[in-house]
């Protein structure tokens, strides 16, 4: 790609939308040293006053135009993280337009009408890290990191995209991006080793009219229907100030940083929020059983489930279950199928938690010269076995800190990977399923509260093997058609 000046991306600016910062602001002096006889520090609180690892000390509040802005002060490294959430994924989506959420995530980084189709190149210009968009179900989202100085810079390209995108966006950038986009999906699904399987998963736990049916990336006839017109509609419905939220972490003036933020997306017009496009999941009352072909040396077994929504009680007891199972090499269902019956190489336990519900998946690659049949017994064997008898203190205990640790080690970067995670996305994330942003502690204290019987009653309720969608990857022969097809 061709870039221009950096001084050419800036000049975009008019009268309509406030122009870029001009100049950095300036370092923070350091802190003169204490006077002779000044009083000492006071001594470190005792273990009782402590305070809270897990609590992420925030301020939310509301533009008049509806834009949620969440701001965490840190000032222990120059540094801060912009953090956007726009409240759409394929949960909202209109039907016949599936993957649309996934095409603005690569639409937004065509350009706008002030910035001008320099996106990247400017945010490097500045030194910025950790730049990029995701999709998930219930959300989009789009964030950055920067050295703290050019905060008002990020703020304002940011504010661009979101009230002028439409303005750069023409039918050929379009088209590119929509081959961008169904190139991906071949290389995520049609192409990718275990791809076919995944998709199939995803639309064997769903209905077809289920709006997490299929993949996030969308269909291809969706993709190919899509049209300006369509585009536009769905950037008015969905891109506007009161569909977003706003999270800045780091090192920032508070004052400062509302005034900018005032100026740079008050002026925003704003527009009903639109709701999820559908509110409750049939639960699932048979089995499915499925046979994927595909050219891997390897057969895999994935069983799945569907589960409560995110953060609700027994969501949180399932995020215990999934690293009681396989959350290392000391877990069940390594120490049995790996380590001792030796029918599979490795073996993972997840929960993808979402606002209409939630899946669990346990996935067993199975060993070479082992049939398919023997690994799926054994981890079926298992899963009664540890649903009957549940965990032990020591594995419960165990379990625990190993999620304890993964949050405190998570919180120690301003955003994390996929803008869902760190400080900033931790923020986020609990702010789009809860509706505050401090839910932390209180997550925290119910993982810690989870005991061996809630265990075993939501293994029992919410993972029998007479709802699971069982789907079995086959390797294909040389030379032999992909399949999909149920098992006999």
């Amino acid at each position: 790609m061709r870039f221009l000046p950096i001084a050419l991306a800036l000049c975009f600016a008019t009268e309509v939308q406030a122009a870029p910062p001009s100049a950095p602001a300036a370092p923070k002096a350091d802190a003169p040293p204490a006077a002779p006889g000044a009083p000492t520090a006071p001594k470190a609180a005792s273990p009782a006053q402590q305070p809270n690892p897990f609590q992420v000390p925030f301020e939310k509040y509301s533009l008049p135009n509806g834009l949620e802005v969440i701001l965490h002060h840190d000032a222990s490294l120059p540094l801060v993280a912009v953090n956007v959430w726009y409240h759409v994924g394929p949960s909202s989506e209109p039907k016949g337009r599936s993957g649309f959420a996934h095409l603005f995530e690569h639409l937004m980084f065509e350009g706008s009408k002030h910035v001008g189709h320099e996106f990247d190149r400017l945010l490097e210009s500045v030194g910025a890290t950790n730049v990029n968009g995701t999709t998930s179900w219930d959300r989009t989202n789009y964030f950055e990191t920067v050295p703290r100085e050019n905060l008002e810079l990020v703020l304002w390209v940011e504010s661009d995209r979101m009230g002028f995108l439409l303005d750069a966006l023409t039918p050929e950038r379009l088209e590119v991006q929509r081959d961008v986009v169904k190139n991906e999906r071949r290389q995520r699904y049609e192409n990718s080793p275990y791809g076919a399987s995944e998709l199939a998963m995803y639309e064997s736990l769903f209905p077809p009219d289920h709006p997490y049916h299929g993949a996030v990336i969308g269909s291809m006839e969706d993709l190919s229907r899509a049209t300006m017109d369509d585009v536009k509609a769905f950037f008015h419905q969905f891109y506007s100030p009161s569909n977003a939220t706003l999270a800045i972490a780091g090192d920032f003036d508070p004052a400062a940083t509302k005034g900018w933020i005032e100026r740079y997306f008050g002026s925003l017009p704003s527009s009903t929020r639109p709701s999820t496009r559908l509110s409750i999941t049939p639960p699932r009352t048979t089995s499915i059983r499925k046979d994927v072909q595909e050219p891997v040396q390897l057969a895999r077994v994935a069983l799945g489930w569907l589960t409560p929504p995110a953060y609700s009680p027994d969501d949180t007891v399932l995020d215990v279950v999934a690293t009681l199972l396989a959350g290392g090499k000391a877990t069940p269902l390594y120490q049995d199928l790996v380590v001792k019956q030796k029918v599979a190489s490795d073996v993972t336990a997840a929960l993808d938690s979402n606002r209409l519900t939630s899946m669990f998946e346990i996935q067993a690659t199975v060993a070479a010269g082992t049939p398919s049949k023997n690994a799926e017994a054994a981890l079926t064997k298992v899963l009664a076995n540890f649903t009957k008898k549940g965990p032990t203190p020591a594995e419960l205990d165990r379990a625990k800190r190993q999620i304890r640790l993964h949050v405190l080690t998570d919180l120690q970067r301003l955003d994390g990977d996929g803008g869902e995670s760190g400080r900033a996305g931790t923020l986020q994330r609990f702010n789009e399923y809860l509706g505050d942003p401090g839910k932390l502690p209180a997550y925290i204290d119910r993982m810690n509260a989870v005991s061996a019987d809630d265990v075993k009653r939501v293994m029992k309720q919410f993972l029998s093997p007479d709802t699971a969608v069982v789907i079995t990857t086959v390797p294909k022969q040389e030379g032999a058609p992909a399949a999909v097809g149920s098992a006999p």
